[in-house]
């Protein structure tokens, strides 16, 4: 596996636990994962940071460690105006980010773009410790993402 750092514009969302509602933050922002200092171990870490001042909302950034097997950065296909993928922690701790590069003409809101697998497919490469591991427990945590976020509409 590279060690190198990427990253790629997404914005955060806020999502209400009684609802089951996430509402995309109007704020263009950035990702980027970098290997952590202990990298022998396989860490990564995720820094959100905004790019702009969002109006009347104060947002600090987001600096996160990723732990393979821990953490699972999955898809929310209930979303139908935006592409939006959940960071879920074990502890069920959660994390919405709403992808902020413009999808081609030709593609619907929430459809994911060749880029936007790209970065899908490299979260899942540092995500996975072992790629032998069964694979259960992944797909498990993202339908359990899937189904307990509903996007607030426009």
């Amino acid at each position: 596996m590279s060690s190198q750092a990427f990253t790629f514009r997404a914005g955060v969302c806020e999502y209400n636990e009684e609802s089951r509602l996430c509402t995309p933050i109007a704020c263009q922002g950035e990702i980027e994962i970098k290997p952590h200092e202990e990298e022998e171990l396989g860490f990564w870490e995720l820094e959100w940071r905004p790019i702009e001042k969002p109006v009347a909302k104060d947002l600090s950034v987001i600096s996160l460690i990723l732990i393979p097997g821990e953490t699972v950065w999955a898809p929310i296909k209930s979303s139908k105006n935006g592409r939006v993928f959940a960071l879920v922690f074990s502890s069920n701790q959660r994390y919405l980010f709403w992808l902020q590069e413009k999808n081609g003409r030709s593609l619907a809101l929430n459809e994911l773009s060749e880029k936007d697998e790209k970065i899908f497919d490299k979260m899942a490469k540092i995500l996975n410790r072992n790629e032998d591991e069964d694979a259960d427990g992944d797909a498990n945590a993202v339908e359990e993402a899937d189904n307990d976020v509903e996007m607030k509409d426009s």
